[in-house]
């Protein structure tokens, strides 16, 4: 290693030979060996003029001498290192740290300890010599890249990447070019340990012009792949990064192609556009319900829903409003509260602005000129039908008479703060209005603007206090108890003789619509009433109550032990109780207590005239 130090060690004395001998180095060595005392106080241009000639007469020899000098040394340093077989050394052991950005001094820059083309294998050899039919720079990659599809090399490339903006082949040096084509044969194989920036964008290359992969879906799918792991190293910190160019190309390759778009873009990129679209439908529709501007022939303007345009303004602007506690507590209150303040920002604007309010966050619709794929080396153009694509909402690229053009809802794609603000106003507001903890801290927001937020949060809160006063509640689980309730009132309301005449079956049976009684007349019992004994025992059968039921009852009418069979659950039997007698009583009979089943009390007394022996 002694003769690149030697080197290294040259070519820093080369550059400090260059500084001395320099007009300027020479000037401020003349003036530091001079006090202000000694020099004139004003001197004429003659003076000056004397003392430039002076200056490039003195300098002439010097430079001359220098120049000579390095020449020698270069001659010697190259017959040196071509006479010696080049042995591939790390970067930081071939020159100083302080001369690692010198582009003569580096290893990588030098000729002599490149492999020679003849030393290449044939297939890069017949790679290299097309680079010298004078081809256009498209056709010669395309060229290129068929030649070597299936090419597979065995020589890793040591050392520092040189990062180069929009690589080829032509622009690689041989080692590099080796280094290539085994990146390549490792990443097909999927043991690429890494994905450096040169190597990935020519190999975006090769698959957009269908090398590697079957053109379009698969492509496609191998371009999105590539896509993930560049992200994947911007996230370890290794650059350059070139992943916003190969997910530009991705996206401009579907359009091409005609495959789906929408896979290509991000969820950002989306939920923005979407939210652009949906705050100018809001803004249009309320234009026009305003009067304030004319309706076109046969146009229909949907309004979008509170919730829509709420969620429409957190995605244009930078605050993500569904992680405040208090919308998720009461997300249909902020979303009729946003929305109104929004449709009168946009009335607002109108009429004392020169732009429209969804302009002033976004920005004005635009359109320009479209280039698929910029910067790819192509053999022929993307050309095809007219046609026009929706990229994403917002979004939309379209080819017309030979030309492509992109429009946009937007002219920027920055989300706004300003919009950011105002939610969070809204938030603030609300939060003291409805009473809701947590406050945030006040920032200041312009005085209308300020004014249409506390009276939009007022009134809302107004009209949801009115409408819980005028809201009617029924609490199904107190039904029981007010069963319960009208049977002891029935019960009171008995005398005793109509306790002797009739059973409560009876009663309870007895049709809604029977006839009553003419005027003065006292009411009579039916003429073919049955004896007591058949009016208990009529119903069960209706009810189904089987033996087992029935002594159970019984059972519990006397106050004895409940008899239960061998693997019978006596909770099944009371509930199988209580659904066949439901529709004769209209209330549960038997309940469970500290010593188990017994009949409620207020019942007994009517189920003793039904089983009554």
């Amino acid at each position: 290693m002694s003769h690149l130090e030697d080197f290294a060690r040259s070519r820093a004395e080369e550059i400090l030979e260059q500084i001395l001998s320099s007009r300027a180095a020479r000037m401020l060595v003349t003036e530091s060996q001079h006090t202000y005392s000694d020099q004139p106080i004003l001197q004429t241009g003659a003076d000056f003029a004397r003392e430039r000639a002076k200056s490039r007469q003195e300098g002439r020899p010097a430079a001359r001498t220098a120049r000579g000098q390095r020449a020698e040394r270069r001659h010697q340093v190259d017959y040196a290192a071509a006479s010696r077989p080049a042995q591939p050394t790390p970067f930081d052991e071939v020159i100083p740290s302080w001369l690692s950005f010198s582009l003569e001094t580096s290893r990588y820059s030098q000729r002599s300890v490149e492999p020679a083309d003849s030393e290449l294998p044939p297939t890069l050899r017949e790679l290299r010599r097309l680079e010298g039919e004078g081809l256009r720079s498209g056709e010669l990659f395309c060229r290129q890249a068929r030649l070597a599809a299936m090419f597979e090399d065995s020589l890793p490339f040591e050392g520092f990447h040189p990062y180069r903006y929009l690589p080829t082949y032509k622009s690689l040096g041989n080692l590099e070019l080796r280094g290539y084509f085994t990146w390549r044969t490792a990443w097909r194989r999927g043991t690429a340990a890494d994905a450096p920036a040169t190597y990935a964008t020519i190999l975006a290359f090769e698959l957009i012009n269908g090398v590697g992969a079957a053109p379009g879906a698969e492509a496609l799918a191998r371009l999105h792949q590539l896509e993930q792991r560049c992200a994947d190293e911007d996230a370890r910190g290794r650059g350059p990064s070139v992943t916003m160019d190969i997910r530009r190309w991705e996206r401009d390759y579907a359009i091409c192609v005609g495959l789906d778009v929408r896979q290509t873009v991000p969820e950002a990129d989306r939920s923005f556009g979407s939210g652009v679209e949906t705050l100018r439908a809001m803004e249009h529709a309320e234009l026009l319900a305003k009067g304030l501007i004319e309706s076109q022939s046969g146009e229909k303007a949907s309004a979008p829903t509170d919730d829509e345009v709420m969620v429409a303004m957190g995605n244009v602007s930078t605050i993500d409003v569904s992680r405040s506690p208090f919308v998720r507590a009461h997300q249909e209150s902020f979303a009729a509260v946003a929305a109104a303040v929004a449709r009168r920002m946009a009335v607002h604007c109108n009429r004392r602005r020169k732009a429209g309010w969804v302009d002033g966050l976004v920005g004005y619709r635009t359109s320009w000129p479209f280039t698929p794929l910029a910067g790819v080396p192509l053999e022929r153009g993307w050309e095809g039908p007219d046609r026009t694509v929706r990229v994403c909402p917002g979004q939309t690229v379209s080819y017309r008479f030979g030309r492509w053009t992109e429009r946009l809802a937007y002219s920027t794609t920055e989300r706004s703060r300003d919009l950011a603000r105002l939610l969070r106003a809204i938030d603030r507001q609300m939060r003291i209005d409805w009473g809701f903890g947590h406050p945030l801290k006040d920032q200041r927001l312009p005085r209308y603007l300020d004014k249409m937020v506390v009276e939009e949060s007022r009134a809302q809160h107004e009209r949801e206090k009115e409408a819980e006063r005028r809201r009617f509640r029924v609490d199904l689980s107190k039904l029981g108890g007010i069963r319960s309730a009208a049977a002891v009132t029935r019960e009171a309301l008995l005398v005793d003789e109509e306790r002797e005449d009739h059973a409560p079956g009876d009663a309870v049976a007895e049709p809604a619509s029977a006839p009553l009684p003419p005027a003065g007349t006292a009411a009579q019992p039916p003429a073919a009433e049955p004896a007591p004994e058949q009016s208990a025992s009529a119903p069960l059968p209706d009810n189904g109550l089987t033996t087992q039921e029935q002594d159970i009852l019984g059972a519990l009418l006397a106050h004895k032990s409940v008899p239960v069979a061998m693997g019978t659950s006596v909770d099944m039997l009371v509930d199988s109780i209580n659904e066949k007698l439901f529709d004769l009583m209209g209330d549960t009979v038997l309940e469970f207590g500290e010593d188990g089943p017994a009949i409620v009390e207020d019942y007994e007394q009517d189920l003793r005239g039904y089983l009554q022996s």
